[in-house]
């Protein structure tokens, strides 16, 4: 396979002539290996390492002080076929 690169930004090329004469490696290598680390880099596939928590230990109970009492409420309670509902809502969402 052969690949043309062509640089339009002066300030880049000096550093690559640069690199290259510090490096002593012709470009067709340095080129290479920047490809290289370049695909690389998009092929690694990192874990994300986290801590399991206990959530027994790390939860606590929300305490509010209510002047109503709201024993009589019941949300949906108007709803008399739940399966039919819960279709209506997702054929709307979905739409």
């Amino acid at each position: 396979m052969a690949l043309q690169i062509t640089i339009d930004n002066p300030d880049l090329e000096k550093e690559i002539l640069a690199l290259l004469k510090d490096k002593k490696q012709n470009i067709e290598e340095i080129t290479v290996e920047a490809l290289k680390s370049f695909v690389d880099s998009f092929s690694q596939k990192e874990k994300f390492h986290y801590t399991k928590r206990d959530p027994k230990k790390f939860s606590h109970k929300i305490e509010f002080d209510d002047d109503e009492d709201l024993s009589d409420v019941k949300p949906y309670a108007d709803i008399e076929d739940s399966g039919k509902y819960i279709h209506d809502l997702r054929r709307k969402r979905n739409r």
